[in-house]
């Protein structure tokens, strides 16, 4: 591999190491001697860039250094955030303030209200499920007086990993108010855009359920199109689970890439004259940004509309978009914007996917000159070897953070990837005809019956014996194995491209 074609991989590889060792072994306190370090690099990277022409050595030293650079980045940025979370937690530990950022959610004894600190960090408040917390609306100002606050930094205890959970996803403590101890200023004005489409969620799924697109399968509908899985039993979950295919059910690069294909059949993003198609680009962009905020903003959704968003832009630009390098800049964005991403299980799982399809999937179907010519062969020559790179290569992440490993999702990827089709398409035409009743009610037939049967399937794969395999590796083991499965698949990959086209 030609490094010197892939820069932003360069930068990745120890920025991602340095949240790593910031994550193990740096404290908040340590944000400043990190910050100097890195001003340190930076001069030192500058003064070799105007040095190091005509000489070999310097041109070592200028990389070695600029990869020191990154790796000092990635530990300041996570430091940081570690003091940022540390600093939100509430000096008076009597009572507290913030704006909804989410609808409440109901849990078994309570309902947990998501507020937004001045300082961006999050608090979880939970309150009685007999207060009126079930009439707020996203945007409302909460004061509470407070018992129990505990910081989710603190691990230990019964409830450690919903701690640390809670810690990477931006809230830095939890705490409780009992009835009336705490009170409600209505938002000033009409709510933002941001906050009217964080509610959104729940008023389409009003209309889902109005419709009759409800149930098992209406849930399954629900997730695959705007992102919601409230209504997902723990059976359903469970069995997807098992069969190894529970990715299907958050929005990813998989869901966004079929969304993507159709909407630039629509806008005609494929024949338009060269100087015409950045419109088309530009709309789309708009469109996936827009679908990403209504559809919740999760990680894995974020990450995908950051790729085809880059995607787009290069083949706007360049025939060859380097979609290797695109993940590359998309990691990097989003981990600077929010370093705990880094630690986010559907996150990780996603960057290692299609950083493999793009390195090992990718480059030998675009060598294959059998499969150019043949369409229908090469998607079902890509269906089957993305399927079989996503199952190898996040096997050993999911034993490492689940215990187990799925053994038929190779079966269920390709048994279920034509009914992921259909329901993203259906739904977005369901909606397309939301005021034709009879088309929309035909729709809301094809959409039950798809999801019904997928999870006929996925309950059949669940139930197969060896369907699962309990596995506990540590996170060194789970390192290495990493270590031998990318240069292992770049070999075959690299004998696959030198067979006769």
């Amino acid at each position: 591999m030609n490094w010197q074609n892939y820069p932003f991989v360069r930068l990745v590889i120890p920025f991602a190491f340095g949240m790593v060792g910031a994550h193990l072994f740096v404290s908040p306190q340590h944000r400043m001697l990190l910050f100097l370090l890195c001003c340190l690099a930076l001069v030192g990277l500058v003064l070799l860039f105007f040095s190091r022409k005509g000489n070999r050595i310097r041109e070592s030293v200028f990389g070695v250094v600029a990869m020191a650079l990154a790796f000092l980045v990635g530990m300041t940025l996570y430091a940081e955030k570690l003091y940022q979370m540390d600093c939100g937690v509430p000096q008076d530990s009597t009572c507290c303030q913030g704006v909804l950022a989410e609808v409440p959610v109901e849990k078994t004894h309570s309902r947990a209200l998501n507020l937004e600190q001045e300082d961006g960090t999050h608090l979880m408040l939970y309150v009685s499920k007999e207060d009126t917390a079930a009439s707020l609306a996203v945007g409302d100002t909460i004061y509470a007086s407070i018992r129990h606050l505990q910081p989710t930094s603190n691990g230990g205890g019964e409830f450690e990993e919903y701690r640390k959970f809670l810690f990477y996803h931006n809230i830095c403590a939890t705490c409780y108010a009992p009835t009336a101890w705490w009170r409600v200023h209505p938002r000033r004005g009409g709510p933002s855009l941001l906050q009217q489409l964080r509610s959104m969620q729940s008023r389409l799924h009003r209309i889902y359920d109005e419709r009759g697109v409800e149930g098992e399968a209406g849930g399954i509908v629900e997730a695959m199109s705007i992102g919601r899985k409230a209504t997902l039993t723990p059976t359903i979950r469970q069995a997807y689970a098992a069969a190894g295919v529970s990715h299907m059910l958050a929005l990813s690069g998989f869901h966004v890439g079929i969304i993507v294909m159709f909407l630039q059949l629509f806008f005609l993003g494929r024949l338009l004259p060269q100087r015409w198609q950045w419109v088309s680009h530009l709309a789309l962009i708009v469109i996936l940004w827009s679908y990403a905020l209504l559809a919740g903003w999760s990680p894995s959704l974020v990450r995908a509309t950051c790729m085809f968003t880059l995607l787009l832009l290069c083949q706007f630009l360049s025939k060859d978009p380097l979609s290797i390098n695109s993940c590359a800049l998309t990691f990097l964005v989003m981990t600077c914007g929010n370093p705990f991403y880094v630690n986010d299980v559907g996150f990780q799982l996603s960057f290692v996917s299609v950083g493999c399809i793009a390195l090992f999937v990718q480059t030998t179907a675009e060598r294959s000159l059998f499969l150019q010519r043949n369409p229908c062969v090469a998607w079902l020559y890509s269906l089957f070897m993305v399927s079989l790179t996503c199952m190898v290569f996040s096997t050993p992440l999911v034993a490492y953070h689940f215990g187990r490993v799925p053994l038929l999702s190779l079966l269920g990827n390709l048994a279920l990837t034509p009914f992921v089709y259909v329901i993203i398409l259906g739904s977005i035409f369901w909606w397309a005809f939301l005021w034709c009743t009879p088309v929309n009610e035909t729709l809301t037939g094809v959409l039950n019956w798809t999801a019904e049967t997928m999870n006929g399937i996925v309950r059949s794969i669940a139930d197969l014996p060896f369907s699962t395999l309990e596995w506990h590796p540590n996170g060194l083991f789970t390192f290495g194995c990493y270590l031998v499965l990318v240069p292992l698949f770049y070999y075959l990959t690299k004998k696959l491209r030198k067979l006769p086209q």
